[in-house]
């Protein structure tokens, strides 16, 4: 019999919920999208919707802290419901060539976009490039959620910062308390060695691996953790595919200085082989590594050494990726990952290296704490907006092509079978998604401050 007196608008029973602490049986009451109480099914109040989780798991609402929607022929109304297909409740837009967000103002425009064409939650990161003094605090003030550094060049849109510039960014970050979020390969390596193979005449996909080698992302991930430790800003070293930056954090945090690093899915589960094999369509950057270096980095992962997970979403269409089959250069870094996110991380859950208590951490409570939106995100307790996925652990997909709603229309993880899938997304005690149907409207989705968290 219920304690409770009220109806609420939502339960979700029988479930079994996840978090970094464990898995407890029990369920979900919501009212007005925020949990207002977790208990066992008996103890639940009368709702006007009962969700039957059937005995399955049911994870926070994923975060994805690392996803470009700007990316033609992606739009972020085909990126935002891709996130919702893949059981993403929060996507953290990340600035890049193609809408740098440098500004208040390009930030405004680029809120405005994305409320109109929503279909989750969101965040905005914002772009630090040379030439814009003070308009990262004044991004700050407005809500963004950190500021993406490139430390190599980003190409001719965005105007590059080099060290000096750098570092007093970092102590204006320090100063209004916000993050960093840097993408670290050493910009003189990459320059000599471009140079380098294009007057050799090299066109082959393992040209790739050859133009950004381990060595540029090991040397900029250190000195770039030494800038921060020096400075006193928080940071983020993102997609991070070496153990050795792994390692440079965890050396800065036990002095006290608040570094993080992020991986990738595609680091989880692509090696070079892949990218020799083939080629544009496993082209992004850093570049994936040796066999050895994936299996160090799934177990850094769940050991608690690695703070979060993300995709890097940058879905290139066929056409451009096309482009590098004749020369490996023509094609654009980048690809999918919103709509896999999930099922891959369950899939690793099935096959043993990761746990349903890290997934919840790593993609979910983490990277909410890291990014100032916890506890509003990335937890089920009461008071949180109320955002899960269930998911069932028994079923087997196979990824295709022929499925992807995100608009590039295919899947570096083609013709691969995994093991455990998202089934239903709620957010703020809506449903979302549905057995892969996207049930959210466009225009849905809610901007998320930290100011607001």
């Amino acid at each position: 019999m219920s304690v409770y007196y009220m109806t609420v608008d939502l339960v979700v029973k029988n479930a079994k919920l996840v978090s970094p602490r464990g898995i407890t049986e029990a369920g979900v009451a919501v009212d007005d999208g925020k949990i207002v109480s977790i208990a066992k099914d008996i103890h639940l109040p009368e709702a006007n919707k009962v969700i039957d989780a059937e005995g399955r798991y049911v994870l926070p609402g994923l975060l994805d802290g690392h996803a470009h929607t700007f990316l033609p022929p992606e739009t972020p109304a085909t990126g935002m419901k891709a996130a919702a297909k893949g059981g993403v409740t929060t996507m953290l837009e990340m600035p890049g060539t193609q809408f740098g967000c440098f500004n208040a103002d390009e930030f405004k425009l680029k809120k405005k976009t994305m409320q109109e064409n929503s279909y989750v939650d969101f965040c905005i990161h914002a772009g630090c490039a040379s030439g814009y003094p003070g308009a990262l605090t004044e991004m700050h003030e407005l809500g963004s959620t950190g500021a993406k550094f490139f430390i190599s060049s980003a190409g001719p849109k965005w105007p590059q910062t080099f060290d000096g510039e750098v570092i007093q960014r970092f102590k204006e970050i320090a100063d209004y308390g916000g993050l960093a979020l840097i993408h670290a390969e050493n910009d003189a390596i990459l320059r000599d060695n471009w140079k380098r193979l294009r007057d050799k005449g090299r066109k082959d996909f393992a040209a790739h691996l050859e133009w950004r080698p381990r060595i540029a992302e090991v040397e900029a991930g250190k000195r770039i953790i030494d800038y921060l430790e020096m400075t006193g800003c928080r940071g983020m070293i993102v997609h991070t595919s070496v153990p050795e930056t792994v390692w440079y954090s965890a050396k800065a945090k036990m002095k006290g200085a608040e570094t993080y690093v992020e991986t990738c899915t595609q680091y989880l589960y692509l090696t070079e082989q892949d990218v020799k094999e083939n080629g544009p369509w496993n082209k992004f950057a850093p570049p994936p590594r040796t066999k050895e270096d994936k299996a160090k980095i799934r177990r850094l992962l769940q050991e608690g050494w690695i703070d979060t997970v993300a995709t890097d979403h940058a879905p290139y269409g066929k056409d451009r990726k096309q482009a590098g089959l004749e020369d490996i250069f023509d094609a654009p870094n980048g690809m999918p990952g919103l709509e896999t996110f999930l099922p891959l991380l369950l899939n690793g859950v099935s096959e043993g290296w990761l746990s349903l208590e890290r997934v919840s951490e790593i993609a979910a409570e983490r990277p909410a704490q890291i990014y100032g939106i916890y506890p509003r995100k990335g937890v089920l307790a009461p008071g949180c907006d109320a955002d899960m996925v269930i998911v069932d652990m028994d079923k087997e997909r196979e990824i295709s092509n022929e499925d992807q709603i995100t608009a590039c229309g295919w899947s570096p993880y083609d013709g691969m079978t995994v093991r455990g899938w998202p089934t239903m997304s709620i957010i703020r005690g809506k449903v979302v998604m549905k057995d892969d149907e996207v049930l959210s409207k466009k225009g849905s989705g809610k901007f998320i401050s930290r100011l607001d968290a």
